[in-house]
């Protein structure tokens, strides 16, 4: 009985523990102070009409990704395995979409981005040729490619 007790009380201590730990970017931002949008930059909350549909990208130390983007929403999904279910990461909806534009190197990049947040999340799209065919992709800034079928992000 006694060991139960402890048991309960030590998951109720890591529970609460966790809880606190587990607090979102944007709260933190907001009680330093930070902007809540991108200095310098204008938004909106609408996607741009090219980056519209399901993306996939598959990388053997991450995992397989997926991004859904549509008018207002923007969704990134996650699995281990190239089968199994897709488990939801993140969700940008409506006003709490801040979407951002940037001119580099020629290429009209767009960033997706939640209140307060201040990673380097800027995409770009694109086609390319695979496999004979030629594929659209969108790239998250150089690092990561996307392509609109799963055949392609898998290769």
């Amino acid at each position: 009985m006694f060991k139960k007790i402890i048991l309960l009380g030590a998951l109720a201590v890591l529970g609460t523990a966790g809880g606190m730990t587990l607090d979102t970017q944007s709260a933190a931002a907001k009680s330093y102070g930070s902007p809540k949008t991108l200095v310098g930059m204008k938004y909106t909350h609408t996607t741009p009409k090219r980056f519209w549909g399901t993306w996939y990208n598959w990388d053997k130390n991450i995992g397989a990704s997926k991004i859904v983007v549509k008018k207002h929403q923007v969704k990134w999904y996650y699995r281990q395995h190239k089968q199994g279910k897709w488990h939801s990461e993140e969700t940008l909806t409506g006003k709490k979409l801040y979407v951002y534009r940037q001119k580099t190197n020629h290429k009209q990049m767009f960033g997706f981005y939640a209140a307060y947040e201040d990673d380097f999340n800027f995409y770009y799209t694109g086609t390319k040729k695979l496999k004979g065919k030629t594929v659209k992709y969108m790239s998250q800034g150089g690092l990561y490619t996307y392509y609109k079928a799963w055949k392609y992000a898998i290769r």
